[in-house]
């Protein structure tokens, strides 16, 4: 298959993982912080755990900056950022499809709603910012990309295997929403838990204590994508404890943002997961609960 052109819209930790992943054989475009892109551009992306080297994407502060005009963005910014992020696409590369690769429930649907021709994506792998122009590859965890409507089409299935070519295996599911929601079931567990007590992944399947408020978290998520007609492919109990293990050495998303004294996505992983159960007359007590401490936790930082 002929290389492809992508921008990796929110060059962070994971962003920038997939931008130096996808630079070995196809042409990249990384956006991102100053510092962090001209670190890049300087002195090359530099992985270390399960991924260790030094690549060389191209690197920006700007999406009016790219050097070419691409095949696809993959948008990896924060989920507050979405609407923001959206529009600057729109902006300058209207027709180009976006692929989401972001935590919370309703990226898509917001990009969607504003005209963007919106793909779904999900992804499980473990990476840290350590700094300007490194990251640390902490742990594999599972991809998959689908069109919203279901369909299995050919350019999800292409970019799958660009993707999967560049060592981030890739699956194409015709469930892409279900496979969102059981990634935020497991975001609702990991991210509040990890950032409230200031732990890496895997202590929350080795203590007791934190492995069965885990249970009833992803139970409660469950519950309420069942009411909202959203076909889980999983068992989210099951699932959370998997990606736990799989990715046990790494800092979640929402400790990383609480140690850099930054705002977390609890808000749009487990404040969606509440108002989702309000719109059907149900309570989400441990979903609620956890809301409101990270929320605390952020005004103290």
């Amino acid at each position: 298959m002929l290389p492809m052109r992508i921008i990796i819209f929110g060059a962070g930790a994971l962003g920038s993982l997939f931008a130096g992943l996808l630079s070995v054989r196809n042409e990249v475009y990384m956006v991102g912080r100053e510092k962090h892109v001209n670190t890049v551009n300087s002195e090359g992306l530099t992985a270390e755990g399960h991924t260790k080297g030094v690549f060389r994407p191209m690197a920006g502060t700007s999406l009016t900056d790219s050097p070419f005009y691409p095949n696809w963005i993959i948008l990896t910014v924060k989920a507050y950022h979405t609407g923001e992020a959206g529009k600057e696409i729109l902006d300058t590369f209207p027709n180009v499809p976006v692929l989401s690769f972001q935590n919370g429930l309703e990226n898509e649907t917001v990009l969607k709603n504003m005209g963007l021709d919106a793909i779904g994506g999900v992804t499980s792998h473990g990476v840290t910012y350590l700094g300007p122009g490194k990251i640390r590859h902490a742990g594999e965890g599972k991809t998959a990309i689908g069109e919203l409507d279901g369909r299995l089409s050919m350019r999800v299935r292409a970019l799958s295997y660009v993707l999967s070519e560049a060592g981030i295996s890739t699956d194409v599911t015709d469930n892409i929403v279900g496979e969102i929601w059981l990634k935020g079931a497991v975001n609702a567990v990991i991210n509040p838990i990890t950032a409230i007590l200031g732990i890496r992944n895997g202590l929350m399947i080795e203590l007791n204590a934190l492995k069965e408020l885990g249970n009833a978290i992803a139970g409660e998520c469950g519950r309420i994508s069942e009411a909202n007609e959203i076909l889980l492919p999983r068992n989210p109990e099951e699932e959370w404890r998997k990606v736990a293990e799989k990715t046990k050495d790494n800092l979640s998303s929402a400790l990383q943002a609480i140690n850099n004294g930054k705002r977390t996505e609890v808000r749009e992983i487990n404040g969606t997961f509440v108002r989702k159960a309000m719109e059907k007359n149900m309570d989400a007590p441990y979903n609620r609960f956890l809301l409101k401490m990270v929320e605390g936790k952020e005004s103290l930082i």
